[in-house]
């Protein structure tokens, strides 16, 4: 009876020594994973296999320099994910035929003709993936997407330009949808054109774009484009055929590049309005302070001979009326 006793005693005994064992186990590896995740500060970004939101996993790169780690993400970017359930966001079909860093943090991606295989929303989140992965890179400020040497075009046929990391928002921790409402403060003209009005806008944005040129976009369509807009006392500050060539912002400065369309006058309208219904608008933006104009790449003394155009233009609010 003692022998069948210690028998039984000595099983428990091993039996809880092994759950104990197990659990350490688990522990250990769960306490590493976290460590790890910890450590690196960069993430690989991808698509869910549904292609509905991407989705970041953890790296820590061997290379050190700018150069190296951006050849290095280039590379993970072609690799396929570990996790089943994610798909690489560049596809095999597609090629990366050269890159160029500008001392300013500009990189240019020249992809091959394959690129425009990509279309809707799968080309959107690709994008943003390889955005959001090489954008995290110090020394990198803006990516462009070009195809065979030229500027990648939105649906609108409008080149997209220079996007950075917070371009795509709202879509990065594989728990919410693409698009995000987003909440815009425009200015337009009053009836008189001499004077500004203040007006809110709220709209679907599905990261595309930069925001600063959904603000732009919109400016240029005037308020009467504009669905749901309250207001019926609001007018054109732009001319429509304006075209937006480019918009950036580096350092709190934002870059607006226009045709030369934005030259010719809306009649009533006064070139201060016309001027500072983009500035407000524009500084808005928490990342943007000052506003400076270009027509077609290039700097303008005057804007139609009443102001002076090449400097920097801060807030005016002495223009908007109460």
């Amino acid at each position: 009876m003692k022998n069948r006793f210690t028998k039984s005693k000595l099983i428990l005994t091993f039996c809880f020594c092994m759950i104990l064992l197990f659990c350490t186990f688990l522990t250990g590896c769960k306490g590493k994973k976290q460590v790890q995740e910890e450590e690196s500060k960069y993430k690989i970004y991808y698509l869910d296999n549904k292609e509905t939101r991407i989705v970041s996993v953890p790296y820590k790169p061997k290379g050190n320099s700018t150069k190296q780690l951006i050849k290095e993400f280039i590379t993970q970017l072609e690799k396929d994910p570990e996790n089943l359930s994610y798909k690489k966001a560049k596809p095999d079909i597609i090629g990366i035929k050269n890159y160029k860093l500008t001392e300013d943090g500009q990189l240019t991606l020249n992809f091959d003709g394959n690129y425009k295989s990509l279309t809707g929303i799968t080309e959107i989140l690709c994008r943003a993936a390889i955005v959001k992965t090489l954008g995290q890179i110090e020394g990198i400020e803006y990516i462009e997407f070009n195809v065979n040497g030229q500027p990648l075009m939105n649906t609108n046929e409008k080149p997209i330009g220079f996007m950075k990391q917070d371009d795509f928002i709202g879509n990065t921790g594989g728990k919410t949808d693409y698009n995000q409402e987003v909440t815009m403060t425009l200015f337009f003209a009053n009836k008189k054109g001499n004077a500004l009005l203040e007006t809110r806008v709220t709209k679907i944005y599905d990261g595309t774009i930069s925001m600063e040129q959904l603000i732009m976009e919109q400016l240029i369509n005037g308020p009467g484009a504009i669905k749901g807009l309250k207001e019926d006392n609001l007018y054109p500050t732009i001319p429509s055929s304006t075209s937006l060539i480019k918009v950036s912002t580096k350092d709190g400065l934002c870059y607006v590049d226009l045709s030369k369309e934005f030259l010719e006058k809306i009649p009533e309208i006064t070139d201060e309005v016309a001027i500072y219904s983009i500035v407000n608008s524009l500084v808005e933006m928490p990342s943007v302070n000052k506003v400076k104009f270009l027509i077609e790449g290039e700097e303008q003394k005057t804007y139609r001979e009443t102001m002076t155009f090449n400097q920097y233009f801060e807030r005016n609010l002495d223009i908007v009326q109460e």
